[in-house]
């Protein structure tokens, strides 16, 4: 049996590893064929399903990484645009989380930090914020393949079963360098949501390259800023 999807956060991060700001947040999400999602998934996870289907998440954000293992992150690494493609399952113990199939980032050096010290799926690109009145939007270039999500932000609403599905995660699921299966701990306020239009979501080759349908119909949301802190991660 899986656990809930609770708005709040159910276990509070003690110890930090990484404290972070998202600002901006853009979320579209679009079913998939779980068997499409589980050759993607750590060893012991499987696909999370909600209306019988696995879920995609493509999400865009303006990062800060504030401080790292407790200490203030140099200038270097601190702020950048990320987009970020995910998905979301559930382990043998039912424990519920994310999973993270692509990281976009525009910081260079953050992108090879990350992939090198947390074996995540960070992978440098152009990536460009834009926001106009109600819209946002993010735009991804990275060699000869992209990505566009654009937003109109409407008004805020209550999180029903499905926003909770796509947004009430407070774990990660990862696999470091191939080795070792890990579960990862996230802590943050939980999100002030608002419906959004999505008025863009348009691939040019970035979920092709992983394997993924491109979205259709996708259900977006909205929301301005959570601070969260990553705990220590443990082995599946």
């Amino acid at each position: 049996m899986s656990e809930s999807l609770p708005l709040a956060v159910p276990r509070r991060v003690r110890w930090s590893l990484s404290d972070q700001i998202w600002r901006d947040v853009v979320f579209a999400h679009w079913p998939c064929d779980p068997a499409v999602l589980q050759p993607m998934l750590p060893r012991g996870t499987r696909p999370d399903l909600l209306g019988g289907s696995g879920w995609i998440g493509l999400i865009g954000l303006r990062m800060t990484v504030t401080s790292v293992l407790g200490m203030p992150t140099p200038r270097v690494l601190r702020d950048f645009n990320e987009v970020n493609v995910r998905t979301y399952a559930v382990d043998e113990r039912g424990r519920r989380g994310l999973v993270f199939l692509s990281m976009e980032a525009s910081n260079r050096t953050f992108v090879r930090t990350a992939r090198a010290v947390a074996g995540l799926p960070y992978r440098y690109g152009r990536v460009e914020f834009e926001r106009s009145g109600s819209e946002t939007g993010y735009r991804v270039q990275r060699g000869d393949v992209g990505l566009e999500l654009r937003v109109r932000r409407g008004a805020r609403i209550a999180a029903g079963e499905a926003d909770r599905f796509a947004t009430s995660r407070w774990r990660m699921f990862s696999t470091w360098h191939g080795l070792l299966s890990l579960h990862t701990p996230v802590d943050h306020e939980p999100w002030v949501l608002h419906r959004a239009e999505p008025l863009s979501c348009a691939d040019s080759g970035l979920l092709g390259e992983l394997g993924l349908p491109a979205p259709e119909s996708p259900v977006a949301l909205a929301a301005s800023r959570v601070d969260a802190r990553f705990g220590a991660p443990g082995r599946c």
